[in-house]
């Protein structure tokens, strides 16, 4: 199904930004008027409660004044906006897993960044990591086009290429299976040279999956050299681990996914309290895929919490036929495994990591359902293993940005951050599913309506039928040149 091609890098160079972080090194110049919101609730993205929204002044993009603050400014060609007594203003929202790679005709997984970015940004999420792309010039592509302000989406923080086997997709199980893309005897120097390539195209961070433990320590230095940051998936497909998560934090890895044992309780979950301990000290973020975890079984036994639109209606009807008949796959864990899951995600909370629990969404397209939503199913699901809305939500705005080290200018709603910002009717803190209620978007202060966005990708994702495959087709890529 699948053949090997060389990597094209020099497109990568082509499409890339002339800095790492494009979003900040060339503010955009695509501004809305003053704007002044007042009037409903804000929560900032840190506190325990909202509070009656002071006001918030936006200007030139950013959030300017709050509160008495505003008195400082020349209001009166703004913009006014007045918020119901029922809405509520909160920080954009970061997915620190999102996808957007989709299996759609049983060839691999592709990314389709363009509809899927619109879908993310009606949903109240600003921002997104994309942990690991198979073809990520096409990120990177749409990165620049939404910077330019030539596109609309959230900021894309991209990760680049899987560092490790997982280049070559489940054709591999474990770190030591060959892979074209990452062959068993790469050596340290092309290890770097690829953090570097990946660097240069302004990469934020780094995903590593089904490294060894000597390619994990060499990534990590010489990721941690550029001031990028990495985060792992360390189990493999015959359910051990490929780098002990221990080894991985005293390594310096920043963010772990998934798992923080390989158990469902009992003896192979036992070094769990040490695993919590080892986070806290060497403050090591947590990513939990609840959602995917749970899956199918959850979204069975809650529909009314976890299914409450048509999201196949964004798919083109060909693709749409193609899901249908293909179905749901297996659950990702049972009823055991999951528990044991959500008794982490939980404990690490309880033992003081508050602030190093990240959302993220984990939603590789191979059903009638897309990351734009399933990241509404991550925080009901969050809460539902017991964690309070107000975690949740710092979960998902401020330590969002604090994990990608941009706290200092995204994550809440502080003076003079941007003002990425959404409202939704209702009250989040008393009831999650507040957050998929979504009235207003604002990213860098530029207002969105998010039925508008939603409308735009009706039928967009997806071949158009038999003969419009070609883009949806992976090709693994020789780290080596031509195979």
């Amino acid at each position: 199904m699948l053949r090997a091609v060389g990597i094209a890098r020099a497109a990568v160079f082509l499409l890339a930004s002339q800095s790492v972080f494009a979003q900040w090194l060339q503010p955009s110049t695509v501004y809305s008027p003053d704007m002044v919101i007042q009037g409903g609730w804000l929560f900032d993205g840190f506190s325990n409660e909202r509070r009656a929204n002071p006001g918030i002044f936006i200007r030139d993009g950013k959030i300017a004044g709050l509160g008495a603050d505003l008195t400082r400014f020349d209001a009166t060609a703004a913009k006014v906006l007045v918020l119901s007594n029922d809405e509520t203003i909160l920080p954009g929202m970061f997915d620190l897993h999102a996808h957007y790679n989709l299996d759609l005709i049983d060839e691999g997984r592709v990314e389709e960044v363009v509809h899927n970015g619109t879908l993310f940004l009606a949903n109240g999420v600003t921002a997104t990591w994309s942990a690991g792309e198979y073809y990520p010039e096409r990120v990177i592509a749409q990165r620049d086009r939404i910077d330019a302000g030539e596109a609309i989406g959230p900021r894309l923080f991209a990760s680049g290429p899987y560092f490790g086997a997982f280049r070559c997709e489940y054709s591999v199980k474990v770190a030591s299976d060959e892979c074209i893309g990452w062959p068993n005897d790469i050596t340290e120097a092309e290890i770097r040279n690829e953090v570097d390539i990946w660097q240069r195209a302004g990469v934020a961070s780094i995903k590593i999956k089904q490294a060894t433990p000597e390619e994990m320590r060499i990534l990590i230095d010489q990721a941690h050299k550029h001031g990028m940051t990495a985060a792992s998936h360390l189990a493999n497909y015959n359910v051990e681990y490929d780098v002990d998560l221990r080894a991985a934090i005293l390594m310096g890895l920043d963010r772990v996914e998934h798992q923080l044992t390989l158990g469902s309780g009992g003896a192979r979950s036992a070094e769990l309290p040490e695993v919590i301990d080892l986070m806290l000290k060497h403050k090591v973020y947590y990513d939990a895929n609840l959602q995917m975890y749970g899956g199918i079984n959850e979204r069975r036994a809650h529909p009314d919490d976890l299914l409450w639109t048509h999201e196949a209606q964004y798919f083109t009807p060909y693709a749409q036929g193609l899901l249908q008949e293909r179905g749901d796959p297996p659950p990702e864990s049972d009823a055991e495994e999951f528990a044991q899951r959500e008794r982490e995600l939980r404990l690490l909370y309880e033992a003081g990591g508050r602030d190093l629990l990240v959302v993220g969404t984990d939603e590789p397209v191979y059903t009638l359902l897309l990351p734009g939503f399933a990241y509404h199913r991550e925080l009901w699901a969050m809460n539902h293993a017991g964690l309070p809305n107000a975690v949740v939500l710092q979960a998902a705005t401020l330590n969002g940005a604090r994990a990608l080290g941009v706290d200092d200018r995204l994550g809440s709603i502080e003076v003079g951050k941007q003002a990425d910002l959404f409202v939704v009717q209702g009250n989040p803190l008393q009831n999650i599913k507040a957050t998929r209620h979504v009235n207003r978007v604002f990213k860098e202060g530029v207002e969105y309506d998010p039925q508008a966005l939603l409308r735009s990708a009706e039928g967009k994702i997806g071949p158009n039928g038999p003969d419009d495959h070609a883009d949806w087709v992976l090709q693994y890529r020789a780290l080596r040149g031509e195979d």
